[in-house]
């Protein structure tokens, strides 16, 4: 099974119920680190950060029946963006009386929704720039499980590190033309699990 199908079959799985604590502990592991991160880079602090993960997860959980999945309009990245963001913003409206949002803004996503206040005035790069890191994180996960461990190494080293290559061949104790190896050989498995990654979300 694809990760597309796979991902579906999560989602349809934590639309069904919301008993199911093996999909819902699934579901977090997944996801936690990304919106952890990003209300960290939005300035909360750790405790606080910690808070959002647990609303965001509490939000999605009463609204997760009303999402559809379609990975071809990245509808999920989307919706999930919006719920975290609002619970940083209100952080930041508790902390420094932002304006209340309104009362009939919800997190269904078919419905019409208000712009929630930006609580950094660069929101959306955050979460793109934090996105990004979770899905390498992701890849790089995936990625190990198939890839003998000196060349993932040595692939880890160069090319998501930016060590070059006479440091990582003294480092790792090869020759330069197995770090350029290593790279040609890892490089093409890696992009593959970034663009799968990327499609299903």
């Amino acid at each position: 099974m694809d990760d597309s199908a796979t991902r579906k079959t999560l989602i349809n799985r934590l639309r069904k119920t919301n008993s199911d604590t093996r999909s819902w502990a699934e579901f977090y592991d997944l996801y936690h680190r990304l919106v952890r991160s990003v209300a960290l880079k939005a300035g909360l602090s750790q405790i606080d950060a910690e808070d959002v993960v647990q609303e965001t997860f509490f939000k999605v959980s009463k609204s997760i029946q009303k999402f559809e999945y379609d990975p071809s309009k990245g509808r999920f990245r989307s919706w999930l963006c919006l719920i975290t963001k609002q619970q940083v913003a209100n952080h930041y409206r508790k902390a420094r009386k932002l304006p209340e949002l309104p009362a009939f803004w919800n997190e269904d996503p078919d419905e019409p929704h208000v712009d929630i206040p930006d609580p950094t005035n660069n929101w959306e790069a955050i979460w793109e720039a934090e996105d990004r890191k979770h899905t390498i994180h992701l890849a790089l996960t995936r990625l190990k499980t198939k890839v003998k461990p000196k060349p993932y190494q040595i692939f880890l080293a160069h090319c998501i590190k930016g060590m070059d290559v006479k440091e990582v061949a003294n480092i790792m104790e090869v020759s330069a033309n197995e770090v350029y190896l290593a790279k040609s050989r890892v490089m093409p498995l890696f992009e593959e699990e970034i663009q799968a990654l990327s499609a299903t979300e």
